[in-house]
């Protein structure tokens, strides 16, 4: 029987490598290739053509949301598969309206994630058991304010966290010991999300995630 073929975007090597282990073990596919960042995918999955493109969302520069953006947009029939610990509704929507052939959890058990890809290799859309029926109903007001979902894109989840911790009033102290961090640490998240962000201080970076609808 013919394999499927897989191309990877992930930023984080081990990930690939077990992603790689995982999937070549089964017997049912071949990874033909993967990529470090959405730049460099743009430019060799044209070339390469594979079954299913596995996309993380999270990556410096250009993230899993423009690079999926531009591959459909080169592609409408290409097979992209979200992997990801990103669950926010907003994203989830995001990529279904996109046209995502699937959207799989990074902690979804083993044969979740083989019977997903089969799935989607058959011509199906394949979602999680981790994400509500709610995450996945498309109307004009779930997705009506495309800012927040890019900037959503944008954060990594430890800069939500701490978002959401500076957002509550928590001293960089505090946050240092409840996320584990140490203060240096918290401070070049805080710098961070005051760069992507565009806010002057903490009080605009709190007002802007209010009004974008970033904090919980």
């Amino acid at each position: 029987m013919k394999k499927g073929t897989l191309y990877l975007v992930d930023d984080h090597q081990l990930v690939i490598d077990g992603i790689i282990a995982l999937v070549e073990g089964s017997g049912e596919w071949e990874v033909i290739g993967y990529a470090n960042s959405g730049e460099e995918a743009l430019q060799k999955i044209p070339i390469l053509k594979p079954d299913i493109i596995l996309m993380d969302l999270e990556m410096p520069r250009m993230n899993g949301l423009q690079c999926t953006e531009k591959l459909l947009e080169l592609n409408p029939n290409a097979k992209v598969v979200i992997l990801t610990f990103h669950q926010e509704k907003a994203l989830v929507q995001k990529m279904v309206k996109l046209g995502v052939a699937g959207y799989i959890m990074k902690n979804a058990p083993r044969q979740e994630f083989l019977t997903g890809l089969q799935l989607v290799m058959q011509g199906a859309k394949f979602y999680s058991s981790q994400l509500t029926e709610s995450m996945l109903e498309v109307t004009p007001l779930t997705v009506r304010k495309e800012s927040n979902v890019k900037l959503l894109a944008l954060l990594s989840q430890r800069e939500r966290e701490v978002l959401q911790l500076i957002a509550e009033g928590i001293s960089t102290k505090e946050i240092a010991e409840k996320l584990h961090l140490s203060p240096g640490t918290v401070e070049t998240h805080r710098k961070n999300l005051l760069k992507k962000l565009n806010a002057r201080n903490s009080a605009e970076l709190i007002r802007m995630a209010i009004t974008e609808g970033l904090l919980n």
